[in-house]
């Protein structure tokens, strides 16, 4: 059985294709995506396709996916409707959801364990969001040194740390930018911060 993995901000899911593209010595998957969960419509599409193409053999995609890159099948739900079910699979399995609203937190929690499915060992993966710390998104928003604390995505990795309580997976790979090494709020690095937070996540 591949290892399951929840993968949280997942963008178009850099971090998920990493994992699973490591096979086993019969060439199998070593780790699947049970669930990732990504807010933006565009990363979403692309984390949706490429989980239908793991529903697949590695490397060996269907046809009619070669023809959907060269246009002859004009949209992805063309080329789902060829294969139902690895498509209900893709669209269950990538959860377009917006994290950072504590009245979601029973649902995000639901959605987790039930994409499990009572496994216990499993790997936590996800990048928070990197625009509040990146160099290039501090340099188009002029901040030199402090970070704008009443911007929420600079404590958006408490949702990552909360799950991190909650669930307890075996293993976790939290995975940023280079700015969050020097980025501050108040004249204090924001790693130290999220270096305590770790200490003690709150569920």
């Amino acid at each position: 059985m591949a290892i399951p993995i929840i993968d949280l901000f997942a963008g178009p899911g850099g971090l998920g294709e990493g994992f699973t593209s490591v096979l086993d010595g019969e060439g199998k998957r070593v780790f699947r995506i049970a669930l990732s969960i990504e807010k933006d419509k565009f990363a979403h599409r692309t984390l949706t396709l490429r989980s239908f193409l793991r529903q697949f053999p590695f490397n060996e995609y269907p046809a009619e996916y070669y023809e959907f890159i060269q246009g002859k099948i004009g949209t992805v739900d063309a080329l789902f409707a060829r294969y139902p079910e690895q498509a209900e699979h893709a669209r269950k399995e990538a959860w377009k959801f917006e994290m950072g609203d504590a009245s979601n937190h029973r649902l995000i929690d639901t959605r987790i364990r039930e994409s499990l499915k009572g496994e216990k060992d499993f790997v936590l993966i996800g990048g928070p969001p990197c625009q509040a710390y990146s160099l290039v998104g501090r340099a188009r928003r002029q901040e030199k040194v402090n970070l704008n604390k009443e911007d929420e995505r600079v404590y958006l990795y408490r949702e990552y740390y909360r799950i991190l309580a909650v669930h307890q997976p075996s293993v976790f790979v939290m995975e940023n930018v280079k700015g969050l090494l020097s980025s501050k709020v108040d004249d204090k690095l924001i790693f130290r911060q999220l270096l305590g937070d770790l200490t003690n996540p709150v569920g």
